[in-house]
């Protein structure tokens, strides 16, 4: 029922803005008088509503920060404007990146942080216009955002629109990924964990139980401007002792607030169990792909289980969310291969000081605690087959009829590998590779995303009355991969950038 409520108020909301956009200059006849303007010729836009592409030259106007007109015939633009003659060239929605830590400086801890402050200023100031870089004109930061960190974003004077789910992810009491804090500090770092009874001699007495039920806690997230809520099924990894999950009645309530609050529940769970649990309460979106196996971890890597088409036909049946991020495995595996950090793209996005430290011995710490001793092909072979799993479970979704989102997780942990804006493209080779079709790759992160994340009345296609985040390719994103790395320009907010001024200057 809320989300019929919430769809009849999106329409309610375009009809209101369509009718206000005609009062401000737009006739029948398709003329447009425009003060602060954008006028986009002879393009072929490539967009959907439906997931259905079909490539037709057009025009775009632009009006200030939103779209006014998108169609075959020529318009009549007068007033004052900057065109640009799209011919031969490709007009996209901007790309949305649904699992993002904005706030992280990959490779590092806070440790480093502090010993090498002018390292992440330059990297943190950078970062905004790395997304940008490769299309990515909306970020959805998925772990936890002070004020102070989105005001030092939103400063940034070329920077991606930016959503959230507020001040920390709804982790259960001492569950992933509170484990990793010191237990002195992780409750007041996480506001909005979930109070456990089987954990209450474990968490300080100054928490009341009442402030961290799934109701208490996704209020506070809506009323600090989150759009969805983050929670996790995650029992460990890596030798970690046996975490504490939620229980199916946590999970059910935290989903039951959560669409009552007109928000999206997104769940971290990347294994068997968790796929499991979370595709029978039913979740909106999980944020992860089916990566680890369990007892099928040792299948051959072109086999798949039943019980693993079991748990995606349940996710397709549903349509489900599924975010592959399968650049998670790839990033770790990477850093055991000296040569990653000699790739000619990661200079356009990575400060060449923060490249040279990531080269030292002190840069190669988490390289070593992941790998120790293993030679670099044992660290390939292992993580090869893991992968191999995780582009199995992936193709057989999308030949299925799953519903894919696009996400990267950039980072997934102080991963260098996982630089922004080249983790993104870097993602859509993986989900290539796996066999998602390219027009299934662009849906994704464009209105697959939108609508998964009840943005859709604003972003995710081009329309009448959305924002004008834009992506201007020279190459045919539905034809040659490539495209993503054959940007011309990015608009965000009408406003029209180069993308050689979003390079590392």
């Amino acid at each position: 029922m809320c989300h019929i409520k919430n769809n009849l108020l999106k329409k309610i909301t375009n009809l209101l803005l369509f009718l206000f956009l005609c009062s401000c200059g737009t006739n029948t006849n398709n003329s447009f008088d425009l003060e602060d303007g954008l006028f986009i010729t002879n393009v072929t836009l490539l967009t959907t509503e439906d997931g259905q592409y079909e490539a037709r030259k057009g025009h775009v106007v632009v009006a200030g920060e939103t779209i006014v007109y998108v169609g075959e015939e020529a318009p009549n633009v007068e007033g004052t404007y900057d065109e640009i003659d799209g011919t031969g060239k490709f007009l996209t929605p901007g790309l949305i990146d649904s699992h993002v830590h904005a706030t992280e400086v990959q490779g590092m801890v806070y440790g480093h942080m502090s010993k090498y402050p002018d390292l992440v200023k330059e990297f943190r100031e950078q970062t905004p216009r790395s997304y940008l870089y490769y299309g990515y004109t909306t970020l959805i930061n998925l772990g936890g955002i002070s004020e102070e960190q989105i005001k030092f974003i939103s400063d940034q004077p070329l920077k991606p629109d930016l959503k959230h789910t507020g001040r920390s992810g709804t982790s259960v009491a001492n569950g992933y990924p509170m484990n990793f804090a010191p237990e002195q500090f992780r409750f007041d770092e996480t506001p909005n964990f979930i109070y456990l009874e089987s954990e209450a001699e474990n968490t300080p007495d100054k928490f009341d139980p009442i402030d961290h039920t799934p109701a208490a806690v996704v209020k506070r997230i809506k009323e600090t401007g989150g759009i969805a809520v983050k929670s996790y099924y995650e029992t460990g990894f890596r030798g970690m002792p046996k975490l504490p999950v939620p229980t199916k009645e946590i999970m059910e309530d935290l989903q039951q607030n959560t669409n009552a609050n007109g928000l999206v529940l997104t769940v971290h769970g990347n294994s068997l169990g968790a796929h499991t649990f979370l595709s029978d309460i039913g979740v909106d979106i999980i944020a992860h792909g089916l990566w680890n196996w369990e007892e099928y971890a040792e299948v051959p890597k072109d086999a798949l289980p039943e019980a693993i088409k079991k748990v995606l036909d349940k996710q397709i049946a549903k349509q489900i969310g599924y975010t592959p991020t399968l650049t998670v495995i790839e990033g770790e595996k990477e850093m055991a291969d000296p040569e990653f950090l000699k790739k000619p793209e990661l200079k356009y996005v990575v400060p060449g000081k923060m490249l040279d430290w990531y080269k030292t011995e002190e840069g190669q710490w988490f390289a070593k605690e992941l790998f120790g001793e293993y030679s670099t092909d044992e660290v390939f072979d292992i993580y090869g087959n893991i992968q191999a799993h995780a582009q199995l479970a992936l193709k057989y979704l999308s030949d299925n009829g799953g519903l894919i989102l696009f996400g990267t997780d950039t980072p997934s942990g102080p991963i260098y590998a996982n630089q922004p804006g080249y983790n993104g493209y870097w993602e859509m080779k993986l989900m290539h590779e796996a066999g998602v079709p390219l027009d299934k790759i662009l849906a994704s992160a464009t209105i697959n995303n939108a609508r998964a994340f009840q943005l859709d009345s604003i972003v995710g296609s081009l329309g009448v009355g959305k924002r004008a985040n834009m992506v201007l390719m020279s190459k045919n994103p539905l034809k040659e991969l490539d495209a993503y790395d054959q940007i011309e320009s990015v608009v965000v907010g009408g406003k029209v950038i180069d993308r050689k001024v979003l390079a590392v200057q």
